[in-house]
């Protein structure tokens, strides 16, 4: 994936946040490269996360997600299978009840 793509994919994923849009996205950000995180305060340190601990909080409080338009971006965005090769896709179902 180039560079403008790459911006275009999260600008995407951005624009499916509906709510605490910048708190959602930062978390987003920090989760995917503070994998070794024990817990929300730990993850706020993480030197690129540019907000206070308690956005980690307002993201899972107040955020909310469009998930139909993000499933769409992420389609749109996998890549094409190779040639000759078979493209597996797994969904998991975990919503709370």
């Amino acid at each position: 994936m180039n560079l403008s793509t790459l911006r275009r994919f999260r600008h995407e994923i951005y624009d499916c946040c509906e709510r605490a849009k910048d708190a959602l996205f930062t978390t987003m950000d920090a989760l995917i490269a503070q994998t070794q995180a024990r817990s929300l305060s730990e993850l706020s340190q993480y030197p690129r996360f540019e907000r206070r601990w308690s956005s980690v909080y307002e993201a899972f409080e107040d955020g909310r997600i469009d998930r139909k338009r993000l499933q769409e971006v992420f389609v749109r965005y996998l890549p094409a299978p190779r040639q000759g090769n078979r493209f597996w896709i797994g969904i998991v179902n975990a919503k709370n009840t």
